[in-house]
């Protein structure tokens, strides 16, 4: 008889210790969906509790807002709420700071439910709802699309160029499958298709102005070389490079098309 109370005064402890402990709200932001039955969709106002602390910060939604919270099991007490000054015209879906301050300080009991938390006052109704926010990792850069930039001759094959040679560079026109640009001496155009990684530049011609000085004449060569030659491409960190199978004919870095 006495391990059966004993079994029972166990489970009774175990009952009481489980509604006893609070879910731990802390360290999460709070945003606020329900004030007083009215659904706010501007996500402006939220609120968050110092991860094991009895401090909370957050946003009336125009106002910083601050104090001391309290929270024992499923109880919760907000005091000592404060708020910075200053005049915001709420947004369209927003409550006024009254109504969320004044709620708050009503809050008597919460009850947290996966990413949904629920405020009631003494008398049981519910007078606040939040939503945890979920911070999503941040999104990659959209890829680069060859026709995007303005392509500037950065390298040939794996030597820098003689001296950086301003004006040299290739754009692609996707709309009349053209490819044009200035080797720095001269202005050419020609065709282009590309499918996939693969890549195809053809009946490239320039204008015959001949330029000795600088070297310009060899980059204009070397340049015109790798483009026709060019057979793969990739890109990557804002470059371009092309190909011939697995030898690096040119390196070029993206720029923003005038």
């Amino acid at each position: 008889m006495k391990t059966i109370f004993l079994t029972i005064a166990m489970m009774l402890l175990g009952v009481i210790g489980a509604f006893g402990k609070g879910t731990d709200i802390g360290g999460i932001q709070w945003t606020l969906t329900h004030a007083n039955g009215r659904e706010v969709t501007s996500a402006l106002a939220y609120f968050e509790i110092e991860r094991g602390g009895q401090k909370f910060t957050g946003s009336t939604g125009c106002n910083r807002m601050f104090g001391q919270v309290d929270v024992r099991g499923q109880r919760i007490d907000f005091s000592n709420i404060g708020s910075t000054k200053k005049m915001c015209k709420l947004p369209a879906g927003s409550v006024s700071e009254n109504v969320f301050l004044n709620a708050m300080e009503k809050a008597n009991r919460f009850v947290q439910n996966g990413n949904a938390l629920n405020v009631f006052d003494r008398n049981g109704r519910t007078i606040l709802r939040f939503k945890r926010l979920v911070k999503l990792p941040p999104e990659p850069p959209a890829p680069v699309n060859l026709e995007e930039k303005k392509w500037v001759l950065e390298s040939i094959k794996d030597r820098k160029t003689f001296a950086p040679i301003k004006g040299v560079f290739v754009s692609f026109d996707a709309r009349k499958n053209g490819v044009g640009g200035n080797s720095g001496c001269n202005v050419f155009g020609g065709e282009y298709s590309a499918v996939g990684s693969r890549i195809l530049i053809k009946d490239v011609v320039s204008t015959m102005r001949a330029c000795v000085e600088d070297g310009r004449m060899d980059t204009e060569r070397d340049f015109f070389d790798g483009l026709r030659s060019a057979n793969r491409y990739e890109i990557s960190n804002n470059r371009l490079f092309l190909y011939c199978g697995r030898n690096l004919l040119l390196t070029l870095r993206g720029e923003a098309k005038s």
